[in-house]
């Protein structure tokens, strides 16, 4: 995850909704997730599917990193709850690059 916080921005998933999907290959990043049922998507080629998924439970506080270059992806699987996440990058990214990747994961578009 991040050493240090460069950006820091906070954001709310809604029912049914996700944040990420996405790749950065110059900057690690941190969150802080809370609220609603969340799904959180890490690539890990080590795994069958090429990811690991944990679940936050809506009456859990987690904190999640994603290190440069591993695509990461947040779903609020809630019925009902909002989710949020604050989130730090340990450098500024530039989301109109080819540093980064968006739409990895096909099943979550």
């Amino acid at each position: 995850g991040a050493l240090s916080c460069s950006s820091v921005h906070v954001g709310e998933i809604r029912p049914g909704g996700m944040r990420g999907n996405h790749r950065h290959y110059t900057c690690n990043e941190t969150f802080i997730i809370w609220g609603g049922e969340v799904k959180y998507r890490l690539e890990n080629h080590m795994m069958d599917e090429g990811y690991a998924e944990v679940t936050v439970g809506a009456d859990e506080v987690a904190v999640a990193t994603s290190p440069s270059g591993t695509a990461h992806a947040l779903v609020n699987v809630d019925p009902l709850r909002t989710a949020y996440l604050l989130g730090c990058q340990d450098s500024i990214v530039t989301y109109n690059s080819s540093s980064n990747d968006f739409n990895v994961w096909k099943d979550l578009s």
